[in-house]
């Protein structure tokens, strides 16, 4: 049956000056061009927001919610007061005048772009003390109308009675023909607002239900959410506290937004499990990384071992005794391709047991130049054009790191490059010029054409101008480029072995202007393991002016970053791209403060 699960509306919105001191303040900074806000938010009586009440049909806020507000930024407004009514305050920071959209719960990765709100649906879902289902979960978003923002909710939920299961539950895996959870779009331009699962070449995701804790499940029933869609071929896989496993299944599903879907799957015991791995259809890991957890089935007082083929799979325990349960963790993806990895579990006397799973590519074929890409080894193929690939995420200061093998370009060159509104850094190095192009840089050095690293473009940050520009940025807006000329790296692209970018702040120092700020953002590019480039050398004070547009309070993303095989066949020095190269990891490192 469907239900409405949620029509909120935050009452008028009360610009004011200050924030109560009983009052929980919004971490946010004040903008110049945004104010302290404070909106009413009224619940109805009946359905389901964020947390189930006792009566198993209150809407009620939670403590800690916190909602995203879109004015052109992402703003954080926190829940101030109301946990466990119907009707709370939240706070936060907004333009006072403009058109507002919003999305519950709040993600920092969450964006809107045009009409289209961004943002993802967890795969791994918390089952509550009360067996509801985790706050801070279920989506809904919301258009301004007037000085109000009613808010729907664009996801579905399936009410799950298991039956035929005795004893503790650990934790329920779903899966279906297609993903149940993670990335999503909602079209705000027309309603009713829905969420979209985003499609990829990625495997289907499912959805892993376990306790906060750690501990065991909650009596049912249990309550997942799950992205609109119709759906087949569902398979349920519950392991017990015990070690053991029972599996159920469901034909087919059709849920839409704001439906609750109540259904009662019988499981039943795997039987004859002996030695190996439970039944388990959750073996897709997203590229961010995580944890699952997966039952290792063993006749009582039997050793065993398990080992993994790479050391980027962490495994808690690796070695045990009898039915046990072990978390395998994978950190963030470091390559282009779905990466399989082979967990083996080995005993004396045992056949030894394989399981493979898969991790999630760190880029995104959608948003890539797909020429030539070969993605089960990472090996991109130019012929006549780019063949470039573009980072999943956003990244701000770090250390990122390109390893390569078995390059062979016969023209074009290695690009970095990622754009995002006015500012832009590109890292290009190919086959070293005979001769250089007659110019100097501001060192008096000869400039090569494909050694360069070169950065521009302009924010407002706090109501100060902060120029992106590689050197000397607050002059020409644009920067400088950087050349570096032959030196200890290799002179031909095809001995490229690594690159590394390292970026970070660091505290302003000579020739500053007092109005750009505090900090400033040092660069410094790596061929080889050969220092090649950076604008921290101290050499130059103007070096030390480089803008940096993500500090001070800024809530700039940061950078995608595209990269692979370039060419310019209308710069003589730039012909068009032909050749190979396989790109083995793409590595990211995030910055710590020093």
């Amino acid at each position: 049956m469907k239900r409405n699960l949620l029509t909120m509306v935050l009452g008028a919105a009360a610009i004011i000056s200050t924030v109560s001191c009983s009052e929980k303040e919004n971490d946010a900074p004040v903008l110049s061009e945004r104010v302290p806000m404070q909106f009413t938010a009224g619940t109805p009586s009946l359905d389901t927001k964020t947390a189930i009440a006792s009566d198993g049909k209150s809407v009620v806020w939670s403590e800690g919610d916190i909602i995203a507000v879109f004015d052109g930024q992402t703003n954080k407004f926190d829940l101030v007061d109301g946990a466990g009514t119907s009707s709370g305050k939240i706070n936060g920071f907004a333009l006072p005048d403009g058109e507002y959209h919003a999305l519950y719960p709040y993600s920092e990765d969450a964006s809107m772009s045009g009409s289209v709100i961004s943002a993802a649906l967890p795969s791994v879902q918390y089952s509550t003390a009360d067996g509801t289902f985790d706050t801070m979960l279920n989506p809904a978003v919301a258009k301004a109308d007037g000085t109000g923002l009613e808010f729907d909710h664009v996801a579905g939920m399936l009410k799950i009675n298991l039956e035929g299961v005795d004893g503790a539950v650990k934790s329920i895996s779903l899966t279906a023909d297609k993903n149940l959870a993670g990335d999503y779009t909602v079209n705000m331009s027309s309603e009713p607002y829905t969420a979209a699962a985003v499609t990829s070449d990625a495997k289907n995701t499912g959805v892993q239900l376990v306790a906060a804790n750690d501990g065991n499940l909650a009596a049912g029933p249990y309550y997942i959410v799950v992205l609109p869609g119709n759906y087949t071929n569902l398979k349920l896989t519950v392991n017990m506290a015990d070690g053991s496993t029972a599996t159920g299944s469901l034909a087919s599903l059709e849920i839409a937004a704001r439906d609750i879907k109540e259904t009662t799957i019988g499981a039943e015991e795997v039987p004859g499990a002996g030695f190996g791995f439970a039944a388990t259809e959750d073996l897709t890991f997203s590229y961010k990384g995580a944890a699952k957890t997966y039952t290792v089935n063993a006749p009582a007082g039997t050793a065993w071992t398990l080992a993994a083929d790479s050391e980027d799979v962490t495994l808690e325990p690796a070695s045990g005794n009898g039915t046990a349960q072990v978390k395998v963790t994978l950190p963030y993806s470091k390559y282009i391709y779905d990466k399989d990895y082979t967990l083996t579990l080995s005993a004396d006397g045992e056949e030894n047991q394989p399981l493979v799973i898969t991790q999630q590519s760190c880029v995104d074929p959608n948003q890539s130049d797909p020429i030539g890409m070969t993605t089960t080894d990472g090996t991109l193929t130019a012929e006549g054009a780019s063949a470039m690939v573009k980072t999943y995420d956003k990244f701000k200061y770090g250390t990122f790191v390109w390893t390569f093998s078995d390059v062979n370009l016969t023209s074009g060159y290695f690009l970095i490059n990622n754009w995002e509104g006015d500012s832009n850094l590109v890292v290009r190095f190919g086959d070293d010029a005979d001769d250089a192009t007659g110019f100097t840089n501001d060192k008096g050095e000869p400039i090569y054409p494909l050694h360069v690293m070169s950065a521009g473009g302009e924010y407002k940050i706090n109501g100060n101008t902060v120029c992106f520009g590689f050197e000397n940025g607050w002059g020409g807006h644009w920067g400088y480029t950087g050349y570096f000329p032959k030196g200890d790296y290799p002179a031909t692209v095809n001995e490229l072995e690594t690159v590394k970018l390292v970026m970070k702040p660091v505290d302003r120092v000579g020739g500053q202007n007092s109005g750009w700020g505090t900090k400033t953002l040092s660069r410094e590019l790596y061929i080889n393991d050969v220092l090649v480039i950076t604008n921290q050398d101290g050499s130059d004070t103007r070096r030390y002016n480089t803008g940096d547009i993500w500090q001070d309070g800024s809530t700039h993303e940061g950078f995608q970053y595209e990269f692979g095989i370039a060419g310019d066949s209308d710069d003589p020095y730039n012909q068009t791209a032909n050749g190979t190269m396989t790109i083995e990891s793409f590595e990211y490192i995030p910055y710590t403060a020093e």
